[in-house]
């Protein structure tokens, strides 16, 4: 948290920004400001308080000298603005004339702040200087970037932080994080707010950019306070799809600086998916181990498929990591989130199998949650569980309809489905897509039963529905990362035909890879974060790109085609 404030604070004006910020931090030290910062000379002195020093509880009087960026040899003593001239005309003038009477007996600490660093350099200057000028009553401190960062997070409220104009929304999501069904409005319109200017200038990109991340650490520092990460899971897939959204939208993609303030942000969210991770692990050893979790069966279930989701968007960031390293052939870290991901996707296939309510949807977008866990578990070795489960799947479409009439709603709506499930509604049988994805998969993995398993469940028992799949279409990059892109652009294929001989349906994917795969153009695939669509697909609850399955089935048959 210190570090993301530090980061934060070097980016600030001295004048407006960094002068307020402190000046605010003494009110958390319950250090009353008796001037406020102003414009033009104020005699060295920027910001004037008093109150208890809490280094020795005495009563003090603070007379502050606000300076930006790194304390150099340059602005230590080099014209009328330099840090020693500033000193001076403390001493000379305004503690012989400026101050009031009141205060004149009180011992004076005079601090020079800034959100730089003392160079090497010139500490032996500032040292010589203290020693000359230090007094019975007066005392000098140096407060940088470090210095700052730490009294911040140690005395002043989160919101405070923030330009006055965030403060509210900061507030408000830190009094109502706790509650279970806060749907964390006022972070995302947060995020939404900081983000709205576009931005040219290199320090005020790393500044928005820098406060999304400060806004996100904060989320993360008080859901550990409460021993709660899932508020800061949540927060932090919102605010790094909306900095890609941002960062795309005004072409900043191609500053490298840009990409490593991005970067640093994934490392963020990646942080607190792990941490999660490991907090929550032993529960996916145990059988039905989040039944506790909800007061009746339907909650156990919609939670089992939410958890699936985030566990699936965890590893998954860990082979989006894996990719990197891959690409700069660093063997060593290539080595490491590989096997972080395996390790994830291994707690994956034991999370599966002791939650029996994963082999019966309830939504027929849980098909997000099935593409997302089938992707992690197909690149981690964990193919043959993929298969059992899809199977189970199948299963648990057939024994749903049979015994109860039950198939899982194309729209989603908690109340019907309540109702279904006390015999107080029938279940629809129109369509979904759950189905083709499976049929899809089971190609993938080259699994002529699976894909025979899933046709005869059509044609026998649901000879109506009508098996759907979305794809993407240009128009979609724009809204990918920012909302349910499924549910307002792309296009949608209707009444597919699972042809009897699996060879057939796997030419008509080949044929149709130039016709509908269009996500393959997006900037989030060229620079190769491709983790961002599975997020976004779970974040917005929208529909999975089948690029993820379709250009590997297309590879595979290049491959048997050259053989």
């Amino acid at each position: 948290m210190r570090f993301i404030l530090s980061e934060y604070i070097t980016l600030l004006k001295e004048d407006g920004e960094l002068d307020t910020l402190i000046t605010d931090l003494l009110v958390g030290m319950k250090i009353t400001p008796i001037s406020i910062p102003q414009r033009g000379r104020q005699h060295g002195v920027d910001i004037a308080a008093v109150g208890i020093d809490p280094d020795d509880d005495k009563k003090k009087m603070f007379l502050i000298v606000v300076k930006q960026k790194n304390l150099t040899r340059s602005n230590w003593d080099s014209g009328v603005n330099s840090v020693r001239q500033s000193l001076n005309e403390v001493i000379d003038v305004y503690i012989r004339t400026m101050l009031d009477k009141r205060y004149k007996k009180l011992p004076i600490k005079i601090i020079v702040a800034t959100n730089g660093e003392m160079v090497q350099n010139v500490q032996i200057n500032w040292k010589n200087y203290v020693d000359e000028n230090t007094k019975k009553k007066r005392a000098y401190e140096f407060w940088g970037t470090g210095e700052l960062a730490g009294k911040l997070d140690k005395y002043l409220n989160s919101e405070k932080l923030f330009p006055a104009e965030y403060q509210s929304y900061l507030r408000k999501t830190l009094a109502f994080i706790d509650l279970p069904d806060y749907n964390y409005a006022h972070f995302f319109q947060l995020i939404e707010e900081i983000l709205t200017k576009p931005e040219k200038q290199k320090q005020k990109i790393l500044k928005r950019l820098r406060l999304v991340r400060l806004c996100t650490g904060i989320i993360f520092k008080w859901s550990e306070d409460i021993n709660n990460l899932r508020p800061a899971l949540i927060a932090s897939e919102r605010s790094l799809l909306l900095t890609w959204d941002w960062i795309s939208k005004h072409k900043h993609t191609e500053k490298n600086y840009v990409k490593a303030e991005f970067y640093t942000l994934f490392q963020l969210k990646r942080k607190i998916g792990v941490l999660y991770f490991n907090k929550t692990v032993n529960h996916y050893q145990t059988q039905h181990s989040l039944y506790r979790y909800g007061r009746n069966r339907i909650e156990y279930s919609l939670n089992t498929w939410e958890e699936l989701g985030l566990i699936s968007i965890i590893g998954l960031g860990e082979i989006q990591e894996w990719n990197f390293y891959a690409q700069l052939n660093n063997k060593e870290n290539v080595d490491i989130y590989s096997k972080s991901a395996i390790n994830i996707s291994n707690a994956l296939v034991s999370f599966i199998f002791n939650n029996p309510p994963l082999n019966y949807p309830e939504y027929d977008e849980h098909s997000i949650e099935i593409s997302l866990a089938l992707q992690l578990l197909c690149q981690t070795g964990n193919s043959k569980w993929a298969l059992k489960w899809m199977n189970n799947i199948i299963i648990g479409f057939y024994n749903s309809y049979v015994t109860h009439k039950f198939f899982p709603l194309f729209r989603t709506n908690f109340d019907k489905l309540v109702d279904i499930h006390n015999g107080d509604d029938m279940s629809e049988v129109d369509s979904t897509m759950i189905l083709p994805i499976i049929a899809e998969y089971a190609l993938l993995l080259n699994n002529e039963q699976l894909y025979q398993d899933v046709r005869t469940l059509v044609n026998n028992t649901f000879p109506k529905v009508n098996l759907q799949l979305w794809f993407a279409t240009e128009d979609t990059e724009k809204d990918f990362c920012r909302t349910n892109y499924s549910a307002q652009k792309g296009k949608l294929k209707h009444s597919i035909i699972l042809y009897e001989n699996m060879e057939d349906y796997e030419k008509e994917i080949i044929e149709e890879i130039d016709l509908f795969i269009k996500e393959v153009t997006f900037e989030v695939y060229k620079t190769g974060f491709n983790f961002l669509p599975h997020l976004a697909s779970r974040h917005f609850r929208a529909q999975p790109f089948p690029a993820f399955w379709r250009l590997p089935i297309k590879r595979s048959y290049e491959l048997k085609q050259n053989e």
